[in-house]
């Protein structure tokens, strides 16, 4: 486990959060670090291109996943609090999954900019994603649509309620298409309970850093308005998790 843990000081936590990053390899800290100061302990982790790791985003084995949620509760003492996973980008891919597949674990997701489909590996194609040796089914292209339907992710299986933050001038890939495609098939199922849908016109895909304000490194690509749009979807990510009641209280 390649992670780092944010723990509030003098707290005790009735939810917490497993921060998943993006294509780039990185740690999603910055996330991490803004929930621990809204009292949300967190772990961010990376899931390759680190020692020990996968070199890039191919044939991740998605019980990595399950091992940082078992290492997020031991951390907190074992003792049960609710656990919300968030995906950012690549990573939105992997917190549905993650929802998917461990849902006795999951009771909420935020998915940022996000895919409605498991992609191919990034940069040499293949199979992104494995479960227990299996790899999943994947698409070459992007949703909301694609030739393979078995790749696109049946959010209405998901339980736990999902918050869908998207750009409207991605120039990533189309996420706010593809994040109403998910909302929508949620709906068709009667699944939306607890939901919520943001869409931001005028941002851009780095709108999914979150974060109200971004560090100097990525601060020079960031438009006034995607800035908008992280000081608005902030405050909203954070009474989402904040609102998830712990199970069987």
């Amino acid at each position: 486990m390649h992670g780092t843990m944010f723990i509030p000081v003098d707290t005790e936590p009735e939810v917490a959060a497993l921060i998943i990053g993006g294509s780039g390899g990185n740690e999603p800290i910055l996330i991490a670090e803004h929930l621990a100061h809204e009292g949300i302990p967190a772990l961010s982790v990376a899931y390759f291109g680190h020692e020990n790791l996968p070199p890039d985003l191919s044939e991740i084995d998605l019980n990595y996943f399950q091992t940082a949620l078992a290492l997020l509760a031991a951390r907190l003492g074992n003792r049960r609090v609710s656990v919300a996973v968030v995906g950012q980008s690549r990573g939105s891919e992997a917190a549905m999954l993650t929802a998917l597949l461990f849902s006795d674990l999951i009771d909420a997701v935020v998915v940022a900019v996000p895919s409605n489909l498991a992609l191919c590996g990034f940069p040499s194609g293949g199979p992104a994603w494995i479960h227990n040796g299996v790899a999943l089914p994947y698409s070459n292209e992007f949703g909301p649509e694609c030739a393979n339907p078995e790749a696109v992710f049946a959010t209405e299986l998901v339980d736990a309620p999902i918050l869908f933050a998207s750009a409207g001038v991605d120039e990533v890939w189309p996420s706010a298409p593809m994040a109403r495609a998910m909302a929508k098939r949620r709906r068709a199922h009667s699944k939306q309970g607890g939901d919520l849908l943001l869409e931001y016109p005028e941002a851009t895909h780095s709108m999914g850093y979150l974060c109200p304000d971004l560090p100097a490194g990525l601060a020079h690509s960031d438009p006034p308005l995607t800035r908008a749009a992280r000081a608005d979807v902030w405050p909203r990510v954070v009474r989402f998790i904040q609102g998830v009641a712990a199970r069987g209280s």
